[in-house]
């Protein structure tokens, strides 16, 4: 595993030193393995552009290297009571592992859900924005479902870690994977998708979750 945390503020004083300096311009390059970090905006209210660019390139390198996508992490932090925000920072995170991107996930996950709750604690109405996480939370498990129906249809996909693998890329530390498979033991529940098991599963079939010799028959 490979764990990387990027300064926004070190990328920009990088590329304001690296368009005054050919040496440190060469570094860059090769540091990117490619130059097309000269072509990135240079005026001060494209900043955030020029800095998207450089973390792309930079991340197009490491990607070389890895079969698993590479993972960029917003990091939350708690700025003041009941408000939280992105730290100036991104965390890259790259494995081989399909174990460890799990592991990750969930760690991510974890750690935007403490700091999310620990915002609240001690205001006034700390009863209110816990209810409001729990909605918001229970709206997006319902958008998770139909996106796994309409993803697991349309592909047809017959394995379980392959469909939930799909579904954590595109919402890294966003779920759990216990809600993926919770999402899946729903989709079964429901008759939206059938399972044949390699063992014959025992009675509490609807606490059973797909491994990766069960085959998914999508309706």
């Amino acid at each position: 595993e490979l764990c990387l945390l990027l300064s926004y503020k070190q990328i920009e004083a990088c590329l304001l030193l690296a368009r005054r300096s050919s040496e440190q311009a060469g570094i860059l390059t090769g540091l990117l393995r490619s130059d097309r970090w000269k072509a990135l905006p240079t005026k001060d209210e494209e900043r955030a552009q020029a800095i998207d660019g450089f973390i792309a390139l930079f991340t197009a390198g490491m990607q070389r290297h890895f079969q698993l996508p590479v993972q960029p992490i917003t990091l939350p932090i708690q700025t003041r009571p009941a408000v939280v925000e992105a730290a100036p920072y991104l965390l890259l995170f790259a494995t081989r592992r399909q174990d460890s991107l799990l592991s990750m996930n969930d760690a991510v996950y974890r750690y935007r859900h403490n700091v999310n709750e620990q915002s609240h604690q001690g205001v006034l109405g700390t009863e209110w924005f816990a209810a409001q996480q729990r909605e918001r939370a229970e709206e997006a498990l319902e958008q998770l479902h139909q996106r796994a129906l309409q993803q697991g249809k349309a592909q047809r996909i017959r394995r379980w870690p392959d469909l939930r693998q799909q579904l954590l890329l595109g919402s890294f530390g966003r779920f759990s994977v216990a809600d993926y498979d919770m999402i899946m033991r729903k989709l079964l529940l429901n008759r939206e998708v059938r399972c044949e098991w390699r063992r014959v599963p025992g009675d509490a079939t609807e606490e059973r979750t797909p491994g990766s010799d069960d085959t998914l028959i999508w309706r």
